[in-house]
């Protein structure tokens, strides 16, 4: 593997997430594990479209070569296969819910979360539509 430099190790960290779904998938998992299958229903229940299988298998291989989620493969028939976070797919969860708290305390009435801090904490129920801030 070729050794990639970087200025700073947040400037990693940004690549590791990089992509649309990324911090998404780790704050899914990082509220349980889930199939593939949960994983692009409850894409479609948060934000009301869930991601191209294609893009979602990338995303999850990307994010299973950096060790930060875990590939489960059980031998039954039909296949089953269990996607979870590993340790430091834990921590960086914890990352990302520290950035998103920063970015709801810079936030003005210029940018708009759909959800926030609460709900990669598990303390929104994700099911119920957000009530619109207009």
């Amino acid at each position: 593997m070729e050794t990639q430099e970087y200025f700073l190790g947040c400037n990693y960290i940004i690549d590791l997430v990089g992509g649309k779904w990324k911090p998404s998938i780790i704050c899914s998992l990082g509220l349980g594990d889930k199939r593939f299958g949960e994983l692009r229903q409850y894409f479609k229940r948060l934000y009301g479209v869930a991601p191209a299988e294609k893009v979602l298998s990338e995303q999850l291989h990307q994010l299973i070569n950096h060790k930060l989620v875990k590939r489960t493969s059980y031998n039954v028939m039909p296949l089953k296969v269990i996607y979870s976070l590993t340790d430091e797919g834990r921590n960086l969860k914890v990352l990302l819910i520290q950035m998103t708290q920063f970015a709801e305390s810079m936030q003005d009435d210029s940018v708009h979360f759909k959800y926030g801090s609460d709900a990669m904490l598990g303390l929104v129920d994700l099911n119920t539509p957000k009530e619109s801030s207009d």
